[in-house]
């Protein structure tokens, strides 16, 4: 399965609080209306970014079957393109986007009824590798030795994904090796449960230390609109 995540920013006229509200109120009926092939498709709403990194306001994931489903098969008409493109336009100011492989390492049931607001705390962390590595060993590393470090380490880790990106498909897009998801069931789990002991968190950080060139965490509220 194809997944499809873009990093998104507002219009400069466009306040964030507006920017949300056009986004879920008015575009995700759009989007599910015509983009047929769509198999699953979250809004991420960016509550918090980190010092000195992109402003993205939302960051959003779309799932196909395949890459044609995306390419090819996006909108169900000419008409549907121009209306989700007007839409568009009224409320983004940019986008990046990357084609990635979707590896789900610890798996929770959504506790919000679709189109809600999930109540878990969720980062987002896009990660570029070292700069003495390749693409695949980073991956391999990240998805060989760091998970199982991952999960060991992080009591109060509810839903791990490590998304491996493929590809940007867009022009001028940073740099990255993969997208991060970690999901903790409130703020508080996230400040106390986010490693085991000092030991833990020596581990992982001397762990991270040898794969990771440069990676962030953006703070969002996540809204899963459609589930397969």
């Amino acid at each position: 399965m194809l997944k499809m995540v873009f990093f998104c920013l507002r219009r400069p006229d466009v306040s964030h609080d507006a920017y949300a509200e056009m986004v879920l109120g008015h575009h995700v009926p759009l989007a599910l209306r015509h983009h047929p092939t769509m198999r699953k498709y979250v809004v991420n709403i960016v509550d918090h970014v980190p010092h000195a990194e992109p402003r993205y306001d939302s960051i959003a994931e779309l799932f196909f079957d395949n890459a044609e489903d995306y390419t090819q098969h996006l909108y169900d008409s000419a008409e549907g393109e121009r209306i989700i493109r007007a839409d568009v336009g009224r409320f983004l100011g940019g986008a990046h986007a990357y084609a990635a492989t979707e590896h789900v390492h610890r798996e929770v049931q959504s506790p919000a009824p679709l189109g809600g607001r999930n109540p878990h705390v969720k980062l987002i962390c896009p990660i570029r590798r070292r700069n003495d590595m390749t693409h695949a060993d980073f991956v391999d590393h990240w998805l060989n030795r760091h998970r199982p470090l991952a999960l060991q380490h992080h009591p109060g880790l509810v839903r791990y994904v490590a998304n491996v990106v493929d590809a940007a498909h867009s022009e001028g897009a940073p740099a990255l090796d993969g997208i991060g998801e970690l999901y903790f069931t409130s703020p508080e789990s996230l400040r106390d449960e986010m490693f085991d002991s000092p030991a833990g968190e020596d581990i992982i950080l001397r762990d991270v230390e040898t794969f990771i060139g440069h990676t962030c965490a953006y703070l969002a509220t996540e809204y899963v609109q459609k589930r397969p």
